[in-house]
């Protein structure tokens, strides 16, 4: 079974590798090396996330990187698929604030240079709108007016879904153009002494709430780029030969 996640130690537990999510259960998989079998667990499971046709790809780079998270937002009655990744030119760094369960968050700015080791999540199509809500997406209006009186008041912790280039698994397979939940209008981002982002896991959980409740230095990230307006995007993970 799997464990309960835990705030205090957000951003949570990794799998030790591909894995399904289902049904209170992690399943080990098994990635093809080409052809069109995409990611299939070791024992049958009756996942309906595992129809390639279904799944919807983003990036995890925080708590959806967890399979206890996963369970919290209920998204693994059809399956949740996790896969390690690799991302060019983006780091994750700590918030400026905690959730309303108690951590603090973390969230994806652009670094040139930057590799980062994170992992993609895939859900069911269906279920994209319940990890919408759970990620607190602004609307497709919102996206696109963020110079609004009422977006000035938009929650902290209110991301835009948003384009961030290729990411590739394993070196087998690979998204072209992935999305990832992306700073919203209110989003401050820790700074460290250096005047860089500060990331994890360079610091960890706790050194991020010690900074937020002394009132650390922060900053506004780089406005999303090309956000995603209206439905996701149908992303397919493809062979990387």
């Amino acid at each position: 079974m799997i464990a309960p996640f835990e705030p205090a130690g957000y951003p949570g537990p990794r799998p030790e590798g591909p894995t399904l999510v289902h049904r209170g259960r992690a399943h080990p998989l098994e990635l093809a090396s080409g052809g069109e079998d995409g990611p299939r667990p070791d024992a049958p499971v009756d996942a309906e996330v595992l129809d390639p046709d279904a799944v919807r790809w983003v990036v995890a780079y925080g708590s959806n990187a967890s399979p206890g998270r996963l369970l919290d937002k209920r998204l693994d009655e059809r399956g949740a698929l996790l896969l390690p990744a690799e991302l060019h030119g983006w780091v994750a760094a700590y918030e400026a604030r905690r959730t309303g369960y108690g951590s603090v968050p973390l969230t994806l700015v652009p670094q040139a240079g930057a590799r980062l080791s994170t992992w993609l999540l895939g859900v069911h199509e269906d279920d994209v709108p319940t990890l919408d809500r759970s990620e607190g997406r602004l609307t497709s209006d919102a996206v696109d007016a963020t110079w609004r009186d009422d977006l000035r008041h938009a929650p902290p912790g209110a991301y835009r879904l948003g384009h961030v280039g290729e990411v590739v698994v394993e070196d087998r397979w690979r998204l072209p153009d992935a999305l990832a939940y992306l700073p919203g209008p209110r989003t401050r981002v820790q700074v460290a002494p250096d005047g860089g982002w500060r990331t994890w896991p360079r610091w960890d959980q706790a050194d991020a709430a010690t900074h937020v409740a002394s009132g650390g230095p922060s900053r506004i990230p780089p406005p999303v780029a090309r956000p995603v307006t209206g439905p996701w995007p149908e992303t397919d993970l493809l062979a990387a030969g």
